[in-house]
């Protein structure tokens, strides 16, 4: 089991550097084994084709960063560890953002945007004057994880700067910025 990890988490680096290198479209698998030092039959003992392997980078790495880390930090740590994060893999993340179709990364992205906002609002629970009214909560929750997620795009490809975290619980739990500040 753990060298069946190992082994996708090469595949999954070598693909990472080339898709720095090119395009998603011009990148193949025999590429991808040739980078990574392994036979291109392997590939198939882990991956369908080349949109599985990259479902399972946005899987994997959002999962290290999000979910494993649900239990053990506060949402606004959360939100900092995920900015860290995203800054760090930057350019990778940029390029992700742009595959549209198939297989796309901000599909995946809004959904730990998601387990986001519910752990803020689990964290912060009672700070607002929100209506208690489950059609209202769901709706709130549903606009705070698509306004995060594409902030989060937007910073990852330097549209804007990045936000100070407690704007961002501020806005999620409807919180007076002072009080949170």
């Amino acid at each position: 089991m753990a060298s069946s990890l190992i082994t996708k988490k090469r595949i999954a680096k070598a693909f990472k550097e080339l898709f720095l290198e090119k395009d998603f479209e011009k990148i193949s698998i025999v590429t991808i084994m040739d980078r990574a030092g392994i036979r291109r039959q392997t590939f198939y003992n882990h991956f369908l084709d080349k949109y599985q392997l990259l479902d399972w980078i946005f899987q994997n790495d959002l999962k290290e960063q999000i979910t494993d880390n649900l239990d053990f930090i506060s949402g606004k740590h959360l939100l900092q560890e995920l900015f860290h994060y995203l800054e760090e893999e930057q350019p990778f993340y940029q390029k992700a953002f742009e595959i549209h179709g198939q297989n796309n990364f901000f599909s995946y992205f809004i959904d730990y945007c998601q387990l986001i906002v519910e752990k803020i609002l689990t964290d912060y629970p009672g700070q607002s004057d929100f209506p208690q009214d489950s059609t209202f909560l769901a709706f709130h929750k549903n606009y705070q994880t698509l306004a995060l997620a594409e902030t989060l795009k937007q910073v990852v490809q330097g549209q804007i700067p990045r936000p100070n975290p407690d704007y961002i619980l501020a806005e999620i739990t409807g919180t007076n910025l002072r009080r949170t500040l």
